[in-house]
């Protein structure tokens, strides 16, 4: 069981660095046809105002962008404000790429002990799968409150009808 969890993560990490190596020469493709465009911009403008005029140009309009797209990357993410709230929650607060791999375990957690008939340890595993897919925030269950005992209250927005 290990050896084919072994086997399907290499094969998934063997994929994404192929992946990645055709993504970082399309990139450097494009770089390369970004500068021939800027050679080009600027044969152009140094033509019509002069190498000066030209570089002053074209370095003015690439600071500006560059600057905006700083802007646009440095913006507050409004998510962050619900990562806070989860963290306040919870008491921690994980990356998705921390629970990725922790339902990756879990699900072969559950998937070994069924395998083996242990219903406890089985239940365990996609109780704690249930639990990263929430906070993944693919669906919320109604958790209870282990301090006092109680189920959370239905709200006007769980009530089902009729």
């Amino acid at each position: 069981m290990i050896d084919q969890l072994v086997e399907a993560i290499t094969g998934i990490a063997k994929a994404a660095a192929v992946k990645l190596a055709v993504f970082a020469v399309i990139g450097v493709t494009i770089l390369i046809g970004i500068g021939f465009l800027l050679a080009a911009v600027f044969i152009y403008l140094a033509a019509q105002f002069g190498a000066l005029g030209a570089a002053l140009g074209l370095g003015t309009v690439l600071v500006a962008l560059g600057l905006v797209a700083l802007a646009i990357v440095l913006q507050r993410d409004p998510s962050d404000g619900i990562a806070r709230a989860d963290k306040a929650k919870t008491g921690t607060a994980r990356s998705e790429d921390a629970l990725l791999f922790d339902m990756l375990i879990h699900a072969a957690h559950a998937g070994y002990a069924t395998g083996q008939g242990d219903k406890s340890q089985m239940q365990d595993g996609f109780e704690r799968l249930f639990a990263d897919l929430s906070d993944l925030g693919a669906f919320d269950r109604p958790f209870s409150d282990p301090e006092t005992g109680e189920k959370d209250r239905e709200t006007a927005d769980t009530k089902m009808a009729g």
